[in-house]
This record gives C-alpha cells, sequence and structure tokens, in this order.
C-alpha cells in the first residue's frame, strides 16, 4: 500500500463536504476509507470509499482511478446516483456507473490465493426488488439474502446494463409478483461446495464471484475476488449468533 498524502485527504473530504450540503435528508454519518496500490500492475491505483447513512439508510459508493483527486469526483458524482435510486425506488440504475473505473483486483498467481475475510451476519428476508435496491445503493456487484416468497438463501446480480438475475439455492421458477426491476432467472444448479472448493472453482474460472450452498451449513454462501487478490466470503450467520 501507498502513502495517501494530506492534500488528497483532505480534497476528499472536501467532496464529501459538498455532497452532504446538498442533501435534503439529515446525514447522521460519513466515513471515508482512501488506498493507494503500489503494484505496477494496477491500472487504477487510488481506491476512494464512501459509507454514508441518510436518514438512517446506509449507502456506500467506491471507485478507482488514476489519482485520489480524480477517484473523489467520481465517488461524490457515485453517492449522487446512490441517492437518486433511492428516491426513485423503481427505478433502475445504469450499470456500470459512469466516471471511475471498477476495481480490478490485484493480480495475485493461482495457489497464492486465500479466504482473507470471512463477513458472516444475518440476511435480510425481502422481495428481489429490495435485494436488487440495497444492492445498488450499497454499489454491490452481488447481494445476498433470503428470498421472501421462498424462503432460499439467493443472490441477485448484474447482468448487461439494466439487467438484474436471481438465483436460489435450489428454485428456479420466476417470482409469483411481478417486479419493477427487469429480472431474469439463473437456471443452473447452484453447486454443493466446501469453501475450498470454491477457491477452486474460482481459481480456474477467474469470475468475479461464486454463489454455492456450503456443504458443513446447507446454507447458500458467495465467495468474491477481492481488491488485494484473495478471497473474501459471506455467509449467513449461523444459528446461535
Amino acid at each position: 500500500m501507498g502513502e495517501v498524502l494530506d492534500g488528497a485527504r483532505e480534497y476528499a473530504r472536501r467532496q464529501i463536504a459538498a455532497f452532504a450540503r446538498r442533501l435534503r435528508e439529515p446525514l447522521t454519518s460519513a466515513r471515508l476509507k482512501l488506498t493507494v496500490l503500489t503494484r505496477p500492475s494496477v491500472p487504477w491505483p487510488a481506491l476512494v470509499q464512501a459509507n454514508l447513512v441518510l436518514d438512517g439508510q446506509p449507502i456506500r459508493a467506491q471507485v478507482a482511478a488514476r489519482f485520489v483527486q480524480e477517484a473523489s469526483r467520481y465517488v461524490r458524482a457515485r453517492l449522487g446516483a446512490q441517492v437518486a435510486r433511492l428516491a426513485s425506488p423503481n427505478v433502475p440504475r445504469a450499470w456500470p456507473a459512469e466516471g471511475g473505473s471498477r476495481i480490478v483486483p490485484v493480480p495475485r498467481p493461482v495457489g497464492q490465493r486465500e479466504i482473507a475475510r470471512c463477513k458472516c451476519h444475518p440476511l435480510e428476508e425481502c422481495t428481489p426488488d429490495r435485494a436488487a435496491l440495497v444492492m445498488d445503493v450499497m454499489d454491490y456487484d452481488f447481494h445476498l439474502f433470503v428470498d421472501a416468497e421462498t424462503g432460499q438463501d439467493s443472490v441477485i446480480y448484474r447482468v448487461g446494463p439494466t439487467g438484474y438475475r436471481l438465483a436460489r439455492v435450489s428454485r428456479v421458477a420466476p417470482p409469483s409478483a411481478p417486479t419493477s426491476v427487469p429480472l431474469t432467472i439463473n437456471v443452473h444448479p447452484v453447486p454443493e461446495l466446501t469453501p475450498e472448493q470454491a477457491v477452486q472453482r474460482l481459481d480456474a474460472t477467474e469470475l468475479p464471484f461464486r454463489f454455492f450452498r456450503d456443504t458443513a451449513t446447507g446454507r447458500g454462501a458467495v465467495l468474491y475476488r477481492r481488491y488485494d487478490g484473495h478471497y473474501g466470503l459471506i455467509a449467513p450467520e449461523r444459528d446461535g449468533g
């Protein structure tokens, strides 16, 4: 990791402060994370992530660019898109977002990657529309949740500039109720794997994430590629905490 200069840090703060002054809803918290990668193989080394709580609703934006100042401007614009999505929950957000780049994982050879972080937390039970909204305003590439209609662990993710795709651990039928977002259903079986086997699958395919049923718990989980080239695992909190 490289050093973030004081001037760049202050510039990022000013961008978020200017954004906050234009908000109509109360901003209850704001946190910035600035990272500079020093590897020459990384095309966009400056990473800026902003986490806000707006009238009780978390929103997040993260952008990669050549410099922290550039990424900070893009993050401010991205936050504006998140607020607009929140204000019009039935209107999908364009994807990929304009301005800045998606964060590209650091190239790390197969065999040197490991599960660097595991996040286990209660999953929200909700509709695919709600899951799509959370995914968009949190700037996620996917969102793991419990489908309210079936009670199954499910994941929603983007396909194309306006489309969304839903995958459940077993059911492949579409939702019985109409959805606001353009939704397709993943019809391929969700594999039953250990986290270690999921790592092998991602090593072989170089996909950004893998949704699978954990053999130990029977629950859905997602293994994804982190910016540092390692893997992260998101899974439901086990019974009893």
